[in-house]
C-alpha cells in the first residue's frame, strides 16, 4: 500500500490488484506473493515498453497492459469484484470509492458522512493535494471523521 492510503477493515483476498476506474488498474494497492506471474509478466512489460517520459506509463498503465493479456480480456466492464487466474481484480469501490479528480471531498466538512461499506481502505490522493491540507482537528472534514475512526493514535497526537 502507499502511504496515503487509510486502511478500514481487513482485505479478504490473498492475491489482488485494485481497479482506480472501471478500466485502469492503479498500483497505489496491490497483494502478490513472490514469484507470482502476475508480478514476473509486469517486469518483462516493464523492460519491453519503457517510456520515462509518459506518465503512470510504468505503474497503472503497466499493470492495466499486463492485465488485459494476463485474464485475455480487451475491457473491463464489470462493476464487481472478478477473479483470473487466481488474482482477484477488485473493483473501484474498494479503494477508491472518491476518485482523484473529487479528492478535495476528503478535506470538506460533511453532514453525514459517507460509511464506505464496500471498500477496504481509502486512497487520500496526496499527489492531487499540491494545496498542502491538512487534517484539522474539529473541522468535522472527512479527514477528521476518517483519522478518528480508523487511525486515533495519529489523531491523538495531532
Amino acid at each position: 500500500m502507499d502511504t496515503d492510503i487509510i486502511s478500514i477493515r481487513p482485505v479478504p483476498e490473498d492475491n489482488f490488484l485494485t481497479a482506480e476506474a472501471q478500466e485502469v488498474l492503479n498500483n497505489a494497492v496491490l497483494g502478490l506473493p513472490a514469484h507470482h506471474n502476475f508480478t514476473w509478466n509486469s517486469m518483462e512489460d516493464f523492460v519491453k515498453n519503457y517510456k520515462g517520459n509518459v506518465w503512470g506509463n510504468q505503474g497503472p498503465h503497466l499493470f492495466t497492459r499486463v492485465l488485459k493479456k494476463f485474464c485475455n480480456i480487451s475491457r473491463f466492464e464489470s462493476v464487481q469484484d472478478l477473479v483470473c487466474k487466481n488474482v482477484s481484480y477488485l473493483y473501484p469501490q474498494r479503494y477508491y470509492p472518491i476518485p482523484y479528480a473529487s479528492w478535495k471531498k476528503y478535506y470538506q466538512a460533511w453532514e453525514k458522512f459517507p460509511t464506505f461499506d464496500e471498500s477496504y481502505a481509502l486512497h487520500i490522493w496526496n499527489k492531487m493535494n499540491k494545496q498542502k491540507k491538512t487534517m484539522v482537528p474539529g473541522s468535522k472534514t472527512l479527514m477528521e471523521h476518517l483519522y478518528q475512526q480508523h487511525c486515533p493514535t495519529t489523531y491523538g497526537a495531532i
